[in-house]
C-alpha cells in the first residue's frame, strides 16, 4: 500500500439527562501516503460553529515523517511540535508505518468488515495506548483502526479510522508557513518586501450612485496600506483579499464606484500605497476576518465591526 484516504469517526462519552451516558460523534477525513510517511487531517468541524473556513485548501494537522504541523483552525498560523507528543501521535499514528514500532503485538480473531474478511490484531502504541487494526487478509491492506484517549476533561474517547481509496495517487506535502498569524487592523505585517497594513474598517449601507447594497446587505470598506521597503518589489491587487465570518465565507471584492479603491499595482523600494477594497455582505454580519494571498505571505486580520443591540440594524 502506497495512500490511501480514511475517515475518522470519533465518539467521546458525554453525559445525558438524569445520569445516563451518550456519546458525541465527530467526523474528519484524512489522507495519507507511506513512501514518505506522511499524514493529514482536514479541518476539524466545531460543534457549535460549524465548518471552519477554507482559507488554503489544507487541514489543521499535517505529518511529514517525524515533523509534526499543527494550527488551531484555518486562520491561525502553522507551528511545528514535538513529534513525541502523545495526543498528535494518535492521529500520526493512523498511518500503517507507525505500526513498525508498536509493541507486544497479537492476533485477536477474524471479522468481517464491509464484506471482507480481516484479521484483527492489537498492540501497544510507543506512547503508551492500546491499539487495534483490521488487515484484509486477501492483501494485509487496514481497513480500520481504533484508539481510546482520555482527554482533558476526563472523558474516554475513541478514534476510528476507516481506510478507502487505496494507491490513488493522493500526495501529502508540508504546509507553507506564510501564514503570520491573526493580528488585529493597524498592526503592520510582514511582507518580503516591507509591510500591509489594514487601518479603518467600515461598513457602507448607502453606496453610490454607481453600486447600492441590496435590501438586507451592506457593504464592509477595508483600508489597506503598502510600505515597500525593500530589496524587491510588492505585487497589489484587490482579488489577493477575501472576507469570511458571520454568513460570509469567502466573499471577493467588489466595485462599488468610491473614490480611493486599491489600484492594481507593482511598488518599488521607498513607494507607499494606501487604498480600499470593498465586500458585499450580509446586514447583520460582523465578526469577519479578512485574508490576504498575497507573494510569501498570507495576512490574516480580525476586522470585527461594531456590535449593535439584537433587532437593530446598522443600516436605518
Amino acid at each position: 500500500m502506497h495512500s490511501a484516504t480514511f475517515q475518522i469517526v470519533g465518539t467521546e462519552m458525554t453525559p445525558r439527562a438524569q445520569g445516563q451516558i451518550g456519546a458525541q460523534i465527530y467526523h474528519l477525513d484524512g489522507k495519507l501516503t507511506t513512501q514518505p510517511a506522511a499524514l493529514e487531517l482536514q479541518p476539524w468541524d466545531d460543534v457549535m460553529s460549524g465548518s471552519q473556513p477554507d482559507i488554503d485548501g489544507r487541514g489543521d494537522f499535517v505529518s511529514i515523517g517525524s515533523t509534526f504541523y499543527v494550527r488551531a483552525n484555518t486562520f491561525n498560523a502553522w507551528q511545528v511540535i514535538d513529534a513525541a507528543d502523545p495526543y498528535y501521535n494518535l492521529f500520526a499514528s493512523i498511518n500503517p508505518t507507525a505500526w513498525q514500532s508498536a509493541t507486544n503485538p497479537r492476533v485477536l480473531g477474524e471479522a468481517s468488515v464491509n464484506g471482507s474478511a480481516t484479521w484483527v490484531l492489537q498492540a501497544n502504541a510507543p506512547f503508551g495506548r492500546q491499539f487495534k487494526v483490521w488487515l484484509r487478509e486477501s492483501d494485509g491492506y487496514p481497513l480500520r483502526y481504533t484508539i481510546p484517549w482520555l482527554n482533558a476533561k476526563g472523558s474516554t474517547y475513541y478514534i476510528n479510522a476507516l481506510y478507502r481509496q487505496f494507491n490513488s495517487g493522493v500526495v501529502v506535502t508540508a504546509p507553507g508557513l506564510t501564514n503570520r498569524g491573526i493580528v488585529g487592523p493597524g498592526t503592520p505585517v510582514l511582507l518580503p518586501a516591507g509591510t500591509v497594513t489594514v487601518g479603518d474598517v467600515t461598513f457602507d449601507c448607502s453606496g453610490t450612485a454607481a453600486r447600492r447594497p441590496m435590501p438586507g446587505r451592506k457593504f464592509v470598506l477595508i483600508t489597506l496600506t503598502y510600505v515597500d521597503s525593500g530589496p524587491g518589489g510588492i505585487s497589489i491587487a484587490p482579488d489577493d483579499w477575501r472576507l469570511y465570518g458571520d454568513g460570509v465565507n469567502g466573499a471577493l471584492p467588489v466595485d462599488v464606484g468610491t473614490t480611493g479603491l486599491l489600484p492594481t499595482r507593482i511598488l518599488s523600494q521607498g513607494d507607499t500605497m494606501s487604498g480600499k477594497v470593498a465586500f458585499d455582505v450580509p446586514e447583520d454580519a460582523y465578526q469577519l476576518m479578512t485574508v490576504g494571498k498575497l507573494v510569501g505571505a498570507t495576512v490574516v486580520v480580525s476586522t470585527f465591526l461594531p456590535m449593535l443591540p439584537a433587532g437593530q440594524s446598522p443600516c436605518v
